[in-house]
């Protein structure tokens, strides 16, 4: 019988070792948490063990593509699909990615296809019936905006019953997951974790930097809010939280770290409610780590979350976050311990805990020792590697147990 082993051998075919070969399909349109995620595992997974070609669901007309960067970087070769052929409508756009994506994965010998987001959730459900091959999907959240996305959410649903594993990004989304009548035996959670091995730069040098480019002083508290500028982040609540503040004797500045559809809505908020002097607006930013230590206090005021990977980045920094008691958050922070937790569409809740900390010097000290602790002891990012690589081997090792059953390929 055919069988996968564990992380520290490989199967022999023929008497010769042979990786599982994975096909990890993506959508990398913007670079965020997911987009993160995935860098992560493809940075520390076993390569010696398992050959994971990434293909992708790309737009041809943006000229940077950050993500294809960070993989050339890291040596990996890759399949481009393009979603759409312009920005013009596309009346076969989908049928032809899928035909795509089925030619890639014909033409290449895949043990495995592992996907991330809901094109490509339900373009390789589709080509691993056809190919019969194994399929696992990263669920990281659903982005409820509008009638479109509920529609590609529920899309998105009904595939992941056809999947052989799903894996969760923390346990409220697992939950939601088995409330969408999806089998919980399919589900499996793995937290996010940051990557905390990056070379330590002079934080004070690229801290005075970024703070004289946004003209902040030394003297002003720097709220920062890293993510997408969209609906489901709550933002709204944190301008409202941004203006009650006014009126303490205290200097406050907020800079947003993002883009997205809500921008627009958000800078006429910001216009109308005279904060044009305190809100500044930085846009896409790939120094996400520098930035980090231009920041006083980290806010995450979402209104729905997975486990979101910048606010574990925050904490790993060394920041002192304040974020809203949704999806994964609690899981992550103990409030009062190592950060602050309060309730969604609370701009009052937002506004007393950022003042809190901002006149509080050794509270603030206190959560970012005990913070920095708790991703230094509890999320190892190799071991989370090493989890996804696991469910790699569980699932082949499960569905193609009948095919290879008489089959005279051994393991070590």
């Amino acid at each position: 019988m055919k069988k996968y082993k564990t992380r520290s051998q490989n199967r022999m075919v023929n008497g010769v070792s042979k990786k599982m070969k994975i096909a990890y399909v993506a959508t990398p349109i913007t670079f965020g948490g997911t987009e993160k995620v995935n860098l992560n595992f493809l940075k520390y997974v076993n390569r010696d063990q398992f050959a994971i070609e990434p293909i992708l669901f790309l737009r041809p007309w943006e000229s940077e593509k950050i993500f294809e960067s960070e993989l050339k970087k890291l040596g990996f070769k890759h399949y481009s699909i393009s979603v759409a052929k312009s920005t013009n409508p596309e009346l076969f756009r989908v049928l032809r990615c899928l035909f795509d994506l089925l030619k890639v994965i014909r033409g290449n010998s895949y043990d495995l296809i592992h996907t991330h987001g809901y094109l490509a959730d339900l373009l390789g459900v589709l080509v691993s019936k056809i190919c019969k091959i194994p399929i696992i999907s990263t669920c990281h959240g659903f982005i409820y905006e509008g009638s479109k996305l509920t529609f590609y959410n529920n899309l998105d649903c009904f595939a992941l019953k056809h999947f052989d594993k799903i894996i969760s990004v923390s346990d409220p989304l697992k939950y939601d997951l088995i409330n969408k009548k999806i089998s919980k035996d399919k589900i499996t959670v793995i937290e996010n974790t940051p990557d905390s091995n990056h070379g330590k730069n002079d934080i004070s040098e690229s801290r005075n930097q970024l703070r004289n480019n946004i003209r902040v002083e030394s003297s002003d508290i720097l709220i920062g809010f890293i993510g997408r500028l969209s609906s489901e982040k709550g933002l709204k609540y944190l301008l409202e939280a941004i203006k009650l503040l006014g009126n303490s004797p205290q200097s406050f500045k907020l800079v947003l770290i993002g883009e997205g559809p809500q921008e627009v809505e958000l800078r006429a908020m910001v216009d109308d409610n005279g904060l044009t002097s305190v809100v500044v607006f930085a846009g896409f930013q790939k120094n996400i780590d520098e930035w980090l230590t231009a920041i006083d206090i980290f806010v995450l005021p979402s209104l729905t979350e997975g486990t979101p990977m910048v606010l574990l980045e925050a904490m790993a920094h060394g920041v002192p976050c304040i974020a809203t008691s949704v999806g994964g958050i609690p899981q992550v922070i103990e409030s009062g311990i190592d950060g602050i937790l309060v309730q969604p569409a609370k701009p009052e809740e937002i506004s007393n805990a950022v003042s809190g900390l901002a006149t509080d010097l050794l509270k603030r000290e206190k959560l970012t020792t005990n913070a920095r602790n708790k991703i230094r002891n509890q999320y190892n990012i190799k071991d989370w590697a090493v989890k996804i690589e696991n469910e790699y081997i569980n699932v082949a090792n499960s569905s193609y147990k009948s095919k290879y059953s008489t089959s005279n390929v051994s393991a070590l």
